[in-house]
């Protein structure tokens, strides 16, 4: 047995299990005991110890029996609005207390089939919709940089546990922001694929009949983002079910960068970024200039549409659908939640009305798609600083929600952009700081790949 570290990545358990240094039930235990030694941090929403070791033997009777699946005794953890077969799946609210899913979601269940098992759901905020990992039924997920601020939402129970080494990678979903932003916030790695290459089944709630579209996705995270590359090769892809569901087609990453052209901005004044943040990607962008890409400074997105125009689309009838899915939880939430589903009364629209909205997010998209016809990547903030204090959002009179700070993640949601965020340095706070690499539809290896080259370079891999 050679567990002698603390962090471990999917391709260091893969290969450790290939090469016996370990069993999977050993290295499924050290990630037991991380979890465990961390649960002041609040990121996991279930875990049933026993099944999970079951699950391990099991794999280790496979790899005895010479089989090859390609994540055979790797553990992995679930946001908890995605099912896991036989597991609780509350998805942060008291109207689902009692939910037992009943099969995997599409994307648990092609990892499944390729030999990983899973270790644990984590937390998220109520109904997924926030940017703050908090809910009345699992209470306050906590940054472990500093447990007074944010995890951000709503893979923050995803975000920190890979920060802490509790699991090597999961899978989180972003409908907005919800991958980027936690991932940013705690110094981890996460991918917003391209919209639509991963299919939605089995995630709650679904947006699909909603005014979202295709815009939501699940994603994996990881503390390496080398690894988001391992699980998005195996969860992507039509599944028969999600009709906004299609395949990746593998475009591998750039091996020369002799011709690469990558753009950047800095800031955008709807939401200042701060100075860790400009220098964090006048960092990230110098790596890739030094490895022989084009590098141009560009003019900022027009992402001041983006919030205003998100909201219109997630909710144009005044949040009718959102509070009857939350109807059985009887008044039980968190105070964010309770003002954000009292706020969109006020984002009722008539038809004439969404309409518009739907045709000014089509033109948003084919804007900043555009960029891509010149650019192979562009680099811009997550969000406008590192993790602010809890409920930072929330308005002091708890009359409204702020969120314009979210305004660059929020617009590439919408572009159906494949997005990685990936940590860059810790800032005068101690407080970790990433970028988003953005590239064209189907590209998503092509950011992971100069998300890692980045990590990989400054060593941007912060320990707890």
């Amino acid at each position: 047995m050679a567990i002698d570290q603390k962090y471990y990545s999917c391709k260091e358990v893969i290969s450790g299990l290939r090469k016996k240094e370990f069993s999977s039930l050993e290295i499924t235990e050290h990630f037991l005991e991380q979890i465990s030694a961390n649960q002041k941090f609040n990121a996991v929403a279930f875990i049933d110890e026993e099944r999970v070791r079951i699950s391990a033997r099991e794999a280790d009777i496979r790899f005895a029996k010479g089989d090859q699946a390609p994540l055979l005794g790797l553990p992995l953890s679930i946001k908890d609005s995605i099912a896991v077969k036989n597991w609780p799946w509350k998805s942060g609210s008291f109207a689902r207390e009692n939910i037992i899913a009943s099969e995997d979601a599409t994307a648990v269940a092609r990892l499944r089939d390729a030999g990983a098992h899973f270790l644990c759901k984590t937390t998220v905020p109520e109904y997924t919709w926030s940017v703050e990992t908090e809910s009345a039924i699992t209470g306050r997920t906590d940054n472990p940089f500093d447990p007074e601020r944010t995890s951000g939402g709503s893979s923050g129970g995803e975000a920190v546990l890979h920060a802490v080494g509790g699991a090597p990678a999961g899978l989180g979903s972003d409908g907005l922001n919800s991958i980027r932003v936690p991932a940013h916030y705690c110094g981890t790695a996460g991918l917003r694929p391209t919209a639509g290459i991963v299919p939605e089944t089995g995630a709650w709630p679904t947006t699909r009949t909603s005014g979202l579209m295709d815009i939501s996705t699940i994603g994996p995270m990881a503390r390496s983002a080398s690894d988001l590359a391992v699980l998005i090769k195996t969860i992507e892809g039509y599944d028969g079910i999600d009709p906004f569901a299609h395949n990746l087609g593998i475009q591998e990453a750039f091996g020369n960068f002799d011709e690469v052209k990558i753009g950047y901005f800095l800031s955008h004044p709807i939401a200042p970024a701060s100075e860790d943040t400009q220098a964090a990607i006048k960092l990230a962008s110098n790596v890739l200039k030094t490895l022989g890409a084009k590098l141009e400074e560009i003019d900022p997105w027009p992402i001041e549409q983006s919030v205003p125009l998100a909201f219109k689309l997630m909710a144009p009838d005044g949040g009718n659908r959102v509070r009857a899915d939350v109807a059985a939880a009887q008044g039980r939430h968190s105070s964010s939640f309770a003002v954000l589903i009292e706020q969109l009364r006020s984002q009722k629209l008539d038809i004439d009305d969404y309409l518009d909205a739907v045709a000014e997010f089509k033109i948003f998209r084919s804007l900043l798609r555009s960029a891509f016809n010149t650019y192979d990547a562009i680099i811009l903030p997550v969000a406008a600083d590192s993790a602010p204090k809890h409920l930072a959002s929330l308005a002091s009179d708890e009359s409204g929600l702020s969120i314009d700070e979210y305004s660059y993640s929020f617009a590439v949601a919408l572009a159906g952009l494949p997005s990685v965020a990936v940590p860059v340095l810790k800032g005068r706070t101690g407080l970790p700081t990433g970028v988003q690499i953005v590239c064209k539809p189907h590209f998503d290896l092509v950011a992971i790949g100069f998300a890692t080259k980045i990590q990989e370079t400054l060593g941007a891999f912060f320990s707890i």
